[in-house]
């Protein structure tokens, strides 16, 4: 079983991830999780680009998983800039369909940790998923099954194809590149934050 697998070896990059995860601070200062809003998008941004170019499989139903977009709405909403997306070098290298399972891994069970974090959002800013946090409630009251879903073609895929190991390397690096955007200095606000 791979999904097993992948938690164990990387538990440790997941735990420092979420300690950087500011926004579950109490109080949660407005302006701290615009800045982490604009951080999750250039990363989100230029990755869910590059994974959009691999042939996935069609179990997957990639295009109704993209949170970019879901990103866009709630920098639209809060009248914030869009930031730059990170450069190419600073993404996960994703060069076969098993590293971007394992990179799915990652963005894909964080929509788990996402539902926390929006009803978080909700009683600290009065955010709703139309107004605000739609990426943190991404898939709302469908977070179970999508993520029952994904881990199935994603076992299906190791259990047919192999590449075990460039599941893991896919899920390391994008736990990698989490943890150098959110540690990355703040992002220059824009006129549109006024």
């Amino acid at each position: 079983m791979m999904l097993p697998l992948l938690k164990a070896h990387t538990q440790d990059l997941h735990q420092r991830v979420e300690q950087l995860l500011a926004i579950m601070a109490d109080p949660l200062p407005a302006e701290l999780y615009h800045q982490q809003l604009r951080q999750l998008y250039r990363l989100y941004n230029p990755l869910e680009a590059r994974l959009s170019a691999l042939p996935l499989p069609d179990a997957l139903g990639w295009p109704g998983r993209l949170k970019a977009p879901l990103l866009e709405q709630d920098l639209s909403v809060l009248r914030l800039s869009v930031p730059d997306p990170l450069p190419a070098a600073a993404l996960p290298e994703l060069p076969s369909v098993a590293h971007a399972l394992g990179c799915l891994y990652v963005l894909e069970g964080s929509t788990l940790g996402g539902q926390l974090i929006g009803r978080h959002l909700s009683r600290q800013l009065q955010l709703t998923a139309e107004h605000g946090a739609a990426f943190f409630n991404s898939y709302g009251v469908r977070v179970g099954p999508m993520w029952k879903a994904f881990g199935q073609v994603l076992e299906q895929h190791a259990a047919e194809h192999g590449g075990q190991a460039e599941m893991l390397t896919g899920a390391l690096q994008t736990f990698h590149a989490f943890e150098s955007v959110l540690m990355d200095a703040p992002i220059p606000a824009g006129a549109a934050d006024d």
